[in-house]
C-alpha cells in the first residue's frame, strides 16, 4: 500500500511541474462573415500590444465536430498560468484589445471558453500548420492512465509514431463530464488514421488500449486543421 500511495504522489507531482496551459475559445462564424471576422485576427496580431504576446495562438478551423456548433477556434498556449495571467493583464483596457473583442463579436458568436493544463506529450510538434485529432475522455484514475499510455509510448510500437500525442487536463470550463482530452498531431488525418489502423493489427497494442480503457472512458472526439499560427512559443517546449 506505501509503495502505491508513493507512486501516485510522484506522478501527481509530475502532473503539477507540467503547468502549460491552453485557453480555447470556440467560435461559430457564418461563411458570409468569415472574412471580416479573419481580417480583425490579422489586425490584432499585427497590432503593437500583440508584440508583447509570449505564447502561441493557432487559429484551427473544425472538420468534424459532432453536434457541437462551433467551426473555428483559437487555441492559446501560453509556459504557465501566470503568463496567461500577466497577458491578460496587459492586454485589459487597451483600444487594440477593445476593438478587436468587438470586431470578432461582431462577426461571429463565442460559444465555449475552456482551459486546460497539460499533462504529458510525446512526438515532435508542428508549430505552424498541423492536422489535429481530438479525443474527448473522462479519466478515473489519471496516474495509472499516464503510467499506461507512457509505457505505450515508450514502447518499441510507437517508435514511429508519425506525430504527436498530448495529454491535457480539463482545468475551467468545458463539456460535463470531460476531464481530459488526448490531442493527436500529425501531417494530415489520413496518415493518423492509416498508421492507427496498422497498429490495431497488433496485439500488444490492442491489450494496451484495452489496458486503458479500464481507466478511460471516450466521449467524443473532433477533427481540426490549423489555418494560421502566431507567436513565439514553440509548443515542444511545454512538455
Amino acid at each position: 500500500m506505501l509503495f502505491r500511495v508513493m507512486i501516485v504522489l510522484l506522478a501527481m507531482t509530475g502532473f503539477a511541474r507540467a503547468q502549460a496551459v491552453w485557453v480555447d475559445y470556440a467560435w461559430s462564424v457564418e461563411p458570409a462573415k468569415e472574412n471580416r471576422f479573419f481580417a480583425a485576427v490579422d489586425k490584432f496580431t499585427n497590432s503593437d500590444v500583440f508584440k508583447t504576446f509570449e505564447g502561441r495562438m493557432l487559429i484551427n478551423s473544425h472538420a468534424a465536430n459532432g453536434s457541437a456548433p462551433q467551426n473555428f477556434s483559437f487555441a492559446v498556449v501560453y509556459k504557465d498560468l501566470a503568463t496567461w495571467e500577466a497577458t491578460q493583464a496587459n492586454l485589459n483596457g487597451t483600444a487594440d484589445w477593445d476593438r478587436f473583442r468587438k470586431a470578432l463579436a461582431a462577426n461571429g458568436t463565442l460559444v465555449s471558453e475552456t482551459v486546460y493544463t497539460h499533462v504529458a506529450g510525446w512526438g515532435e510538434i508542428n508549430n505552424e500548420r498541423f492536422s489535429w485529432e481530438g479525443a474527448a475522455a473522462s479519466v478515473s484514475d489519471p496516474a495509472n492512465y499516464i503510467g499506461r499510455l507512457t509505457r505505450l509510448m515508450n514502447s518499441n510500437l510507437m517508435q514511429d509514431y508519425p506525430g504527436s500525442i498530448d495529454v491535457w487536463r480539463v482545468t475551467a470550463g468545458g463539456t460535463p463530464g470531460v476531464n481530459h482530452i488526448v490531442v493527436f498531431g500529425g501531417n494530415s488525418w489520413s496518415e493518423l488514421e492509416s498508421y492507427r489502423a496498422e497498429l490495431a493489427k497488433n496485439a500488444d497494442f490492442r491489450a494496451a488500449i484495452a489496458g486503458m480503457a479500464k481507466v478511460r472512458t471516450l466521449l467524443g472526439a473532433t477533427w481540426t486543421t490549423t489555418a494560421a499560427s502566431y507567436g513565439p512559443l514553440d509548443l515542444n517546449s511545454v512538455r
